[in-house]
């Protein structure tokens, strides 16, 4: 069972689409003739649309897939994320790519996302440029590669201040060492506060947070689960399990990862179970009769996964999966033995972890998504001492 868990849960996370577009928006490209087409381009991260923008032209069937060099350019619909072919300096020796313009004007500010890393490229009006480096922790294999990486930012930094000198309030801003893209295009801003004295602010575009940000929904749920392999940490008879049902509330965030999976996204979510009863009765070894044995506990529950929708429509199936905790307070276990109690005691908590799957459908009604989908949970270590099968309602706002 741990073993067919695992391998539907490694499928479940390597679905990926590369056929069609994943995630379409209205826009338009704009060739290197300075022709503008419109159509739907596919909405990825900005790692994937630096190195590529997969175009859907109105009335045609099939998407094709620039590289940067082949267009000029690409731009989504409602002010949205801009890109332009700019051969740039990122790696070694420098290379086309797609750069993400955040200002366009006076001084132009343009991104190049690859991965964990951001390359932001300041360049004034009169063509000279310079380049800071946003690197996340995780980008560093080693504290020295982390102390280097550091001594780079702070030069990075100095010439990019020299560059903004025309704007006192531009260099005071960059003192503050935050390399955010919100930070960096306020002080672009300023920069064209101050040397556009003629009454316009002389940016012609600028980039806009919301582009960005994910969507997320809060959600509510219900649910009765039914344990049919529950074991103890107290457990003393080999043959030993405890079979039962109980009822599940909880809460939770789901977070839209349409530009990394298709149809897709995150799922955190917490669920509580009262106090419940699991009765179970065995033969103890020499004995004559059965005896019965109770065991009592309640659960908080901590999950984390994924949810695919498949299809479009107003009903869709869903899957969904993940890691669970969960941790089991108010243990009891008692033992009664030809009408004697053999056994009654209390312990701390328990808890253990494991991966979780399901499926079943979600229905638009209105704003809102309303879920039912039946899951197994089973726990990854030991011998396991939970496999649970539940079905749960969900009311996602």
């Amino acid at each position: 069972m741990k073993k067919s868990l695992f391998i539907l849960y490694s499928l479940f996370f390597s679905v990926q689409i590369s056929v069609a577009q994943v995630n379409p928006k209205p826009g338009y490209i704009i060739t290197n003739a300075g022709d503008t087409i419109r159509g739907n381009i596919d909405f990825r991260t900005n790692d994937k649309l630096s190195k590529e923008c997969m175009f859907l032209a109105n009335g045609e069937s099939e998407s094709k897939t620039y590289k940067p060099g082949d267009i000029e350019g690409f731009r989504f619909d409602n002010n949205g994320k801009f890109f332009v072919t700019r051969r740039l300096k990122v790696y070694d020796t420098p290379e086309l790519f797609f750069a993400e313009f955040l200002v366009q004007g006076k001084m132009n500010l343009y991104c190049v996302a690859d991965k964990y890393v951001e390359y932001f490229f300041f360049e004034r009006e009169d063509g000279e440029m310079e380049q800071l480096t946003n690197r996340s922790v995780i980008s560093s294999s080693s504290v020295q590669k982390a102390k280097e990486d550091k001594r780079i930012t702070k030069e990075e930094y100095g010439k990019v201040r020299f560059l903004l000198h025309d704007s006192r309030t531009a260099v005071n801003r960059m003192n503050d060492m935050d390399v955010s893209r919100k930070t960096l295009v306020e002080v672009v801003r300023d920069y064209h506060h101050d040397v556009c004295t003629d009454g316009s602010s002389c940016i012609v575009y600028e980039y806009k947070e919301q582009s960005d940000r994910m969507k997320a929904h809060i959600k509510v749920f219900a649910g009765y689960a039914y344990f049919s392999h529950e074991r103890t940490l107290n457990q003393n008879l080999e043959d030993e399990t405890y079979h039962g049902g109980a009822f599940e509330l909880g809460f939770g965030t789901e977070v839209d990862i349409e530009r990394v999976i298709k149809g897709g996204s995150a799922e955190l979510g917490l669920s509580f179970s009262p106090k419940t009863k699991f009765e179970h009765d065995t033969m103890v070894r020499g004995g004559h009769s059965l005896s019965h044995t109770i065991y009592e506990k309640g659960r908080i529950s901590f999950y984390l996964g994924l949810v695919k929708r498949l299809g479009q429509g107003r009903i869709v199936p869903i899957v969904r999966g993940g890691g669970f905790y969960v941790y089991h307070f108010g243990n009891h276990e008692s033992r009664i033995y030809e009408n004697k109690t053999i056994m009654d005691m209390d312990w701390e908590y328990t808890a253990h972890f494991g991966l979780y799957l399901g499926a079943g459908a979600q229905m638009a009604v209105g704003k809102q998504v309303v879920r039912l989908h039946g899951d197994c949970y089973k726990s990854m270590f030991g011998k396991g001492n939970m496999l649970k099968w539940g079905i749960t309602a969900e009311f996602i706002l």
